[in-house]
């Protein structure tokens, strides 16, 4: 796999300045410092993950499905997630109308025409710019994070809507998803919501079983602090329908 492209550099499909902009629309999804104290989108390379995804039939194996059993994390000599599984006939059919669109080939529109994720990013990602320039005479990506809010909640915008559905979607694939997918960089996925991974073939010990995990019958400490995270109401913050990504503690508000 090609090294992860830095700041100002282009990546598998996406040009320097889509990826830029990706990554600051997957920040506000998952913000990280300093905004909010646990790593984010950014930290976890998830912009960047999206770009293999929507350049995986550039790689010889097409990183569509990451093979196993096991990875290297809990035990086994080799990492099996890394050995991406070969796609069938039928399979590469659906991921190419999936990614790529059916592009007018009548193999792929037997049921329709379809926009495939290529287009979606890319003519979102431009229209975004289009709609920040004209509210605030600047990219998206150098734009503030209450406006980039703003913008990303307007859902008088249907153009923009299917863009956010398909990136927010995508974002919490790649953050909470195996790192081989090309994010959750470092497992600060998994970390900060206290997940172990994957376990196997270790798998879990007697005590991790049957041992109660912290602050069991109690609401303080830990359980406290989980709480205040992911339930935005016990947090003294009331997420939006439009802006739910707000919901967590730490977050700015417009």
């Amino acid at each position: 796999m090609a090294s992860t492209p830095g700041p100002g550099q282009g990546g598998r499909f996406l040009t320097a300045h889509e990826l830029d902009t990706l990554r600051a629309v997957t920040a506000r999804f998952i913000p990280g410092p300093p905004d909010d104290p646990d790593p984010g989108a950014l930290e976890a390379g998830v912009a960047e993950a999206i770009d293999l995804l929507l350049a995986a039939f550039t790689f010889a194996q097409p990183l569509i499905h990451a093979g196993g059993p096991f990875s290297d994390r809990a035990g086994a000599t080799h990492d099996d997630f890394a050995d991406f599984v070969p796609l069938d006939a039928h399979a590469e059919l659906g991921w190419r109308i999936r990614i790529e669109g059916s592009l007018g080939i009548p193999q792929r529109e037997f049921a329709g025409p379809v926009t495939g994720l290529q287009e979606i990013y890319r003519s979102g990602l431009a229209h975004l710019d289009e709609r920040s320039q004209q509210a605030f005479g600047v990219d998206f990506k150098d734009a503030p994070g209450p406006a980039q809010d703003l913008l990303l909640s307007d859902q008088t915008d249907g153009d923009l809507q299917t863009f956010v559905g398909a990136a927010l979607a995508n974002t919490l694939e790649a953050m909470y998803g195996p790192p081989e997918y090309g994010a959750n960089r470092d497992l600060v996925g998994w970390g900060y919501s206290r997940w172990p991974g994957d376990l196997q073939p270790r798998g879990s010990t007697d005590a991790e079983v049957s041992t109660p995990g912290p602050d069991t019958g109690s609401i303080t400490g830990a359980l406290l602090d989980d709480l205040q995270r992911f339930l935005p109401a016990l947090s003294g913050r009331r997420a939006s329908r439009t802006q739910f990504w707000l919901g967590r503690s730490g977050i700015p508000r417009s």
